[in-house]
């Protein structure tokens, strides 16, 4: 018959026993990281956009500045609204991953019987 150790307390798994449920499924970093590259993308797209007249007059070997400032301007706002939004963007997917990272952590120690580092 097997030893029952009743009163006695329970250890926590080691590190290389296999668990004692199977793993529960584990949230997805994906969309977080699918807003980190399209806000990186989107402030290269930002950076790109306002460069675009500057170029463009460089090439047109220059000429009447004012008429360029006028035209600039639409390019200017564009990029600035691109750019907030990607920023945005970039920021949310950063949170996102980290506490998705955090929760699969915890998630996966408990599930192992781990205890928790601080």
């Amino acid at each position: 018959m097997a030893q029952q150790n009743f009163g006695m307390p329970q250890h926590p798994m080691p590190p290389n026993a296999a668990p004692r449920h199977p793993m529960p499924r584990l949230p997805s970093v994906v969309p977080g990281i699918l807003l980190i590259v399209a806000g990186a993308l989107g402030l290269l797209l930002a950076i790109g956009i306002i460069m675009i007249p500057g170029v463009l007059f460089l090439f047109g070997g220059g000429g009447n500045v004012d008429a360029f400032n006028d035209f600039a301007s639409g390019f200017v706002i564009t990029a600035v609204i691109v750019g907030v939004v990607s920023l945005a963007a970039l920021v949310t997917g950063i949170v996102l991953t980290v506490r998705t990272a955090k929760k699969r952590r915890h998630i996966r120690h408990a599930a192992m019987g781990w205890p928790m580092p601080r």
